[in-house]
């Protein structure tokens, strides 16, 4: 079935230039510093010892990671045809090891940057299927048996709009995602939100936003519950900042440990700009400013009426 839906025509969030400003600046600059599977997302720690910042290491805990998620999302041996979206698939970790698991049987990945676009099509994987796509453009004839998304909801909402348009954009966003999910279908979600800080005014959100993330704001919890509550009921829900401040102590000391790369791909500004990024970002986490949100979500047949 072709899914429709009452978000407005036009695309609400970061827009493919910021998200190109920041994602494909290049690829084996980021190579660099993430894991193998470049996920570009906190780490899922519980339970993965020995030291951080090597490759293996944190191999392991971002492998926990997607595995939580396709469990949060349903999928279990892939032997019914499963068929997943990632929304936000950045270069294509969470399709890859989903496919090449057997966990899932297709795995659909939208992102709007075109170098992550290039990445997963180069790799030519059976089973996943990369499209250059923002999610409220997205349609599907098949509904699809799980969604998860890592690392995307933070770009949904850009900094200025008002507490009324971020709450519209989500629940627009959670709307899409019931239409393109079977019934009783699971979702899971990753996202950093605002925890201690209500907004990007203290110096390190203003760094950010000018330098790394044009145009991003981040979610409160509240807004996420209120958004999706005429869609989904919330299943699972957990707060894992040191999760967070520990991946981005790794990428970090990677990012140091490969600096003469680094600037030979993107310059001393460049990677003295986001080893700054990386490291004021931990402190973040660290005091609690932010936070990371990993929560589950299973579809309700019919939404709950509108308020009156």
């Amino acid at each position: 079935m072709t899914t429709t839906t009452h978000a407005p025509a036009a695309r609400s969030g970061t827009s493919a230039a910021d998200i190109a400003f920041h994602y494909d600046v290049s690829n084996e600059f980021y190579a660099l510093w993430l894991d193998r599977t470049m996920s570009y997302s906190a780490g899922l720690w519980d339970g993965v010892d020995g030291d951080p910042a090597d490759a293996d290491t944190l191999a392991r805990a971002q492998r926990a990671k997607l595995d939580h998620h396709l469990d949060l999302a349903g999928a279990t041996d892939g032997s019914g045809g499963f068929q997943l979206l990632d929304v936000g698939c950045g270069w294509g970790g969470m399709t890859a090891h989903a496919v090449g698991s057997g966990r899932v049987q297709q795995a659909t990945g939208l992102t709007l940057s075109p170098a992550q676009h290039a990445h997963m099509t180069e790799l030519r994987m059976p089973g996943v299927v990369p499209l250059l796509e923002s999610w409220d453009a997205h349609s599907t004839e098949r509904p699809y048996d799980g969604i998860v998304s890592v690392g995307a909801f933070e770009h949904f909402a850009t900094d200025g709009m008002s507490a009324q348009q971020r709450l519209a954009v989500y629940g627009a966003y959670f709307e899409k995602c019931h239409g393109w999910l079977k019934p009783a279908g699971q979702m899971s979600l990753q996202t950093i939100a605002y925890d201690d800080e209500t907004g990007p005014d203290g110096p390190v959100g203003r760094f950010v936003a000018a330098n790394i993330f044009p145009g991003m704001t981040l979610p409160r919890l509240a807004e996420i519950t209120a958004a999706c509550d005429r869609y989904f009921s919330v299943t699972v829900l957990t707060a894992s900042p040191d999760d967070y401040a520990r991946t981005l102590n790794s990428w970090s000391a990677r990012l140091l440990r490969a600096r003469s790369q680094a600037e030979e791909l993107v310059g001393p500004e460049g990677f003295r700009r986001y080893r700054l990024y990386l490291r004021a970002s931990e402190s973040t986490f660290l005091r609690r400013a932010a936070t990371l949100y990993r929560i589950g979500f299973r579809r309700r047949d019919e939404p709950l009426p509108r308020p009156a």
